[in-house]
């Protein structure tokens, strides 16, 4: 009786663990099934990708023989020493030497005048190309080109600029002459640093080295508002480069002598900057932003900063906010003082998409 109930009792157990032993089988056939397929679509994604990158680099081969095609039937046609004909507005007429109108060669009126667009340019009765411009405004360009045309450097003094009105503004801007005609002017009462024009409308700020190579000098600067002291600055971009250490926003002072006594790792009246080594934006009286996801020694920092011409000044840390969002807002309160665009830095930085508010001159 005892043997048959032990036996009963082993095949009780051999029967539990046959099924525990098919449970897991079938799990773990489950897991490799489950495996495979994970395998499958990541071959899948794999092979999708490099299809859709095979596609990509032929779309771009196309676009650039496309373009290659377009130069070579439409050739610059145009020579330095073309006398161009203009009547301007409908009531001016006058004669242009071409490298007058295209000395700066990424402007849209360089573009317009190359000679690889004279077919297809409006012309009157008389053949003359015809400029839709005031002109009043337009013979002001003409005249400040052919200053600069005069001058071995290229560069016009800037008590010999042209006043900026709306009107005159608004057309170099629709030429893309605002870099040129009123490039950045960054200063700084120290001296510490230098400025180079990287490209058209893009300069780099670079802080001076120290003879001592383990410390870094660090660089105060404020864009001079030269003629738009009345508009101020509506947007300019600056990046920082990886491992450069500093602050950037709207400085809020009576002038320009004020901020080299201004330290800006702590509030500041009137004023809101973004310090990226401590990762914190410093309002008028409190710390708006803290612990912002920025690593200057990781990576570059691109900062936007706008003015909205109704007394909002704003910073928005690219790529670090979310899309669009705005990081911290500064509202001018009333008092006789200026909002100067200011960057404090050690290293080198790029500023970039500069404009003036030129709705408010």
């Amino acid at each position: 009786m005892n043997d048959q109930i032990n036996e009963k009792k082993r095949k009780s157990v051999e029967s539990s663990d046959e099924k525990t032993r098919r449970g897991k089988t079938g799990r773990n056939e489950e897991l490799a099934m489950s495996a495979e397929s994970i395998t499958d679509a990541a071959a899948h994604l794999h092979s999708l990708l490099q299809s859709k990158e095979k596609e990509l680099k032929e779309r771009e081969a196309d676009f650039t023989r496309r373009v290659n095609l377009f130069d070579s039937e439409n050739p610059t046609m145009g020579s330095d020493t073309d006398i161009i004909q203009l009547n301007v507005g409908g009531s001016t007429n006058i004669a242009v030497l071409r490298r007058t109108l295209t000395q700066f060669e990424d402007s849209m009126l360089a573009a317009k005048f190359s000679g690889r667009w004279d077919d297809s340019l409006e012309k009157d009765r008389d053949d003359n190309i015809f400029v839709d411009q005031n002109p009043a405004d337009f013979l002001i360009l003409v005249n400040y080109l052919r200053l600069r045309m005069n001058n071995r450097s290229r560069q016009v003094p800037v008590k010999y600029l042209p006043k900026p009105t709306y009107s005159f503004c608004s057309m170099l801007e629709y030429y893309n002459l605002m870099p040129g005609m009123y490039p950045q002017n960054w200063i700084s009462s120290s001296g510490s640093f230098s400025c180079e024009e990287k490209a058209y409308g893009t300069v780099l700020l670079s802080a001076k080295k120290n003879a001592d190579a383990d410390s870094d000098v660090s660089a105060s600067v404020l864009h001079d508002f030269g003629g738009f002291a009345s508009a101020g600055v509506s947007e300019f971009t600056v990046e920082f480069e990886k491992g450069a250490k500093g602050a950037v926003g709207w400085l809020g002072c009576v002038n320009m002598g004020a901020f080299s006594h201004t330290s800006l790792d702590q509030t500041v009246e009137n004023s809101i900057f973004l310090n990226i080594t401590e990762r914190k934006i410093f309002g008028p009286a409190q710390i708006l932003e803290e612990n912002m996801k920025i690593d200057h020694m990781e990576s570059p920092t691109k900062v936007t900063c706008k003015n909205d011409g109704h007394g909002k000044y704003s910073i928005e840390v690219v790529d670090a906010c979310p899309p669009g969002g705005v990081a911290a807002t500064l509202e001018k309160s009333s008092g006789k003082y200026f909002v100067f665009p200011m960057i404090s830095f050690s290293g080198n930085v790029t500023v970039s998409g500069f404009k003036y508010a030129i709705d408010d001159l």
